[in-house]
């Protein structure tokens, strides 16, 4: 039997003669210390060099070059530069050197799932300087996997010696890190050499200063934009996320909650800016606006419309007060505009109708006449049908996503327990992906929300409709805020002159009444007739806002 004439019918591949000779280089050391004095990155660069030279390797571009941590990998500005850019190179350099493979990562199978795809998916092989060892062989690329996972397991060694001293370290009452803003750090590990010193000093500054004023503030329910506009006028800019933050770190109160102290609490050495109690009231408030989805207004009965009510001048938020007679305004907050006060009620005395009893009148206007009902039901009923369907095939996208952010809160979680990332990364993507988990998990809730009695459910809604005004009218302070936010999610503008309302966002389900409205006014047809060409609007909307949860 010939046998050689089956040879074409062979699975075998012989492997060609590696034709591009482009490298890479990466280089990295851990600390600052390092990069600044023992001339690692230097030696390493040295080393690629040598060993490209010797295999006539033509290096065209070098990452790194600086001091990263490699307990993380997605967290490294260069590694991730280095990532991005061989995915995205039209010609692939044959392999990357590295001259140890834990200057690569210690992530250890995170690290091995990053080495994988660029082998596998990229087609870019890694070369380890140091012993020669590399990814085109099998033999290769398992002995550099494992010493991947070697990389990992001397971190883990590591951390069983420096835990116990961070540990006993933050139980004296020492910080671990930066310290947040408003305070210097003085100390034997400190970055700025004129604050060098043998043992830890945590002071307040004159940042410190002005924030201890905003902690006051705080305490006493001024709203975060008016304090930010405070600390401006003093010299201090401070974004509306800072300072949210800064009212929930135990540190202005002085107190530790480091998480390597594993549930445990202890008071910190420096002076704090907010005493205890101020600080539990402060977030009492916060996690109750939270939960409610509503924000915690410190009004007044007579001027519900504090907080959602702004100037057409000059565009900014109008705030109230109370004279000495008991007589409720409304007050532009900016002193540079023409605005005068505006009587927030109707007196027998006052000349011009209070802007409370001009509200009530804004929302009759926006009523529905009961005669039109039958043609919003049926409008509200056909788009709700069409939101459904979208809902049904976005579902399986939303949970997905939310396994995933799971999945990584797990993974983020795990590797701040080992000591593998530090506080302010933890809080960075924790923070992160909780906010996004909390809006997917949202998303979820209202989709899932029972359709059952909708008919009813529709009916509800248009009987409120009909009767916003009393609503509004007959409600308690909170009531008359929550339909305020429900009708004009955006506020409303009142021009100071005429004394007449302006309004720039209104609720769908109220613009889906004025067109049934329109439709039977200006036409004779049946109301079954109605496109419902709003149905994306309506199911942004969601059922709740529809009912106004009354």
């Amino acid at each position: 039997m010939k046998l050689n004439s089956f040879k074409k019918f062979s699975t075998y591949k012989e492997k060609g003669i590696n034709t591009n000779k482009d490298v890479w280089v990466y280089t990295r050391v851990s600390t600052k210390g390092q990069f600044d004095n023992n001339g690692s990155i230097d030696n390493q660069k040295e080393s690629a060099e040598a060993y490209a030279k010797k295999k006539d390797y033509n290096i065209t571009k070098c990452f790194g070059g600086t001091y990263e941590s490699a307990s993380s990998d997605f967290t490294r500005k260069e590694f991730k530069e280095l990532l991005t850019e061989v995915k995205k190179a039209r010609k692939k350099p044959f392999a990357i050197l590295i001259y140890k493979m834990n200057r690569f990562s210690r992530t250890g199978g995170g690290a091995i799932g990053v080495a994988n795809e660029l082998i596998n998916d990229v087609g870019v092989h890694l070369i380890e300087v140091l012993t020669g060892k590399d990814t085109t062989t099998q033999r290769g690329d398992l002995e550099l996997m494992e010493s991947l996972l070697q990389a990992k397991r001397d971190n883990l060694d590591k951390l069983d010696v420096t835990l116990p001293g961070l540990q006993r370290h933050l139980k004296n009452g020492n910080h671990l890190g930066v310290v947040p803003m408003g305070y210097d750090h003085y100390g034997p590990k400190v970055k700025d050499p004129k604050k060098v010193r043998g043992e830890q000093k945590i002071v307040i500054n004159q940042e410190g200063l002005l924030l201890k004023q905003a902690w006051t503030c705080k305490s006493t329910g001024v709203a975060d934009y008016e304090i930010i506009k405070r600390l401006e006028t003093r010299g201090l800019s401070i974004s509306k996320q800072k300072i949210s933050a800064m009212w929930r770190k135990p540190f202005y109160a002085g107190v530790i909650t480091n998480s390597l102290l594993e549930g445990s609490v202890v008071q910190g050495h420096w002076k704090p800016l907010v005493s205890e109690k101020d600080f539990m009231k402060i977030n009492e408030l916060l996690s109750d606006s939270s939960r409610t989805g509503y924000t915690v207004c410190q009004g007044n009965e007579s001027r519900p419309l504090q907080g959602q009510l702004y100037c057409e001048f000059c565009a900014s938020k109008m705030t109230g007060y109370a004279n000495k007679k008991n007589i409720h305004y409304y007050k532009c907050q900016n002193r540079d505009c023409s605005c005068k006060d505006l009587n927030a009620n109707t007196g027998k005395r006052t000349l011009n109708r209070g802007l409370n009893d001009r509200f009530e009148d804004l929302l009759i206007k926006h009523e529905l006449n009961p005669k039109y009902a039958e043609a919003l039901e049926i409008q509200l009923l056909k788009c709700l049908d069409t939101a459904t369907e979208s809902i049904n095939e976005t579902l399986p996208i939303l949970k997905k996503k939310r396994t995933e952010l799971t999945n990584k809160l797990e993974v983020i979680e795990e590797r701040f327990t080992l000591g593998e990332i530090g506080s302010d990364q933890y809080q960075k993507y924790s923070s992160k992906f909780e906010n996004e988990l909390r809006l997917i998990v949202r998303e979820i809730n209202e989709s899932g929300k029972s359709t059952s009695n909708l008919n009813e459910k529709v009916k509800k809604c248009v009987k409120a409709i009909q009767n916003i005004s009393e609503t509004w009218g007959s409600g308690d302070f909170s009531e008359k805020q929550r339909v305020q936010k429900v009708v004009f999610p955006e506020g409303v503008y009142i021009n100071p002159t005429t004394r007449e309302y302006r309004t720039y966002s209104i609720n769908p389900v109220f613009a889906i009444a004025s067109i049934a409205v329109g439709v039977q006014e200006g036409q004779k047809k049946d109301a079954s007739g109605l496109k419902p060409n709003a149905s994306a609007v309506v199911a942004g909307t969601g059922l709740e806002p529809m009912t106004f949860g009354l």
